[in-house]
Formats: structure tokens, C-alpha cells, sequence
């Protein structure tokens, strides 16, 4: 069996961006992270918690509670931790069709740090 080769590109978006991203309501914020992993580290304001393992069933509608988030347009902008998670949310939000999808290069913790300084 041959492995997936990942072949999508996803943009980053730094943190230094995220306060003018979380008041701009075109953008969707999905934290990739397990609950208890954001009720630990807390969370990015107005972000949507869907984890990672979840992500392609609510693009294809089959998850009730998260049912109208991908539709419309975008942006949308995947986190998690440390950025490499919400990669991979990203990478499976487009192969299953939606555009506009950014990561958050750093992750939460990027975030955290940044406000911090």
C-alpha cells in the first residue's frame, strides 16, 4: 500500500495577524484540538472547536452540531498547539473541497507567546 502523498499547499498566517482576523466575521477560526486540550490552554477568541478527526465529517455535513460552519465562502483559518495539527485540518478541508483555507503558522501557543510580548 503506497502512502498519500500530500501534494497541497496550505498559506500561513502569522499571529501578529490574528487580532485584526478576529474581528473580521468573514473568517471562520476552527481550533483542530481535542476539548480537553483547549480547556486546558484556553482558547483563541470566537474560535470553533471541531477536532482534527472530525474535520471531514462535518465538510460533508454528517456531524449535526457543526452543520452550517464550511457554508459559505471563507476565510477560514485552522489552529491548533503548535501549528502542525491545524496543517493537517487545513490539508483535509481542501482535498474535500473548500478554498480559502489558511493555517495559523505557530499555533495557539505561537499566539499566547506573542500576546505575552
Amino acid at each position: 500500500m503506497m502512502n498519500k502523498k500530500i501534494t497541497v499547499a496550505i498559506p500561513q498566517i502569522t499571529v501578529d495577524k490574528l487580532d485584526d482576523i478576529i474581528s473580521d466575521s468573514r473568517y471562520r477560526i476552527i481550533d483542530v484540538r481535542d476539548p480537553k486540550g483547549i480547556e486546558k490552554q484556553g482558547r483563541i477568541p470566537g474560535a470553533i472547536n471541531i477536532p482534527l478527526d472530525l474535520v471531514e465529517q462535518v465538510i460533508g455535513k454528517r456531524h449535526v452540531e457543526h452543520d452550517s460552519i464550511f457554508n459559505h465562502d471563507g476565510p477560514f483559518l485552522f489552529c491548533c498547539t503548535g501549528g502542525v495539527l491545524s496543517y493537517l485540518g487545513a490539508i483535509r478541508a481542501k482535498e474535500n473541497g473548500i478554498e480559502n483555507v489558511f493555517n495559523l503558522e505557530g499555533g495557539h501557543s505561537a499566539w499566547k507567546q506573542f500576546k505575552l510580548t
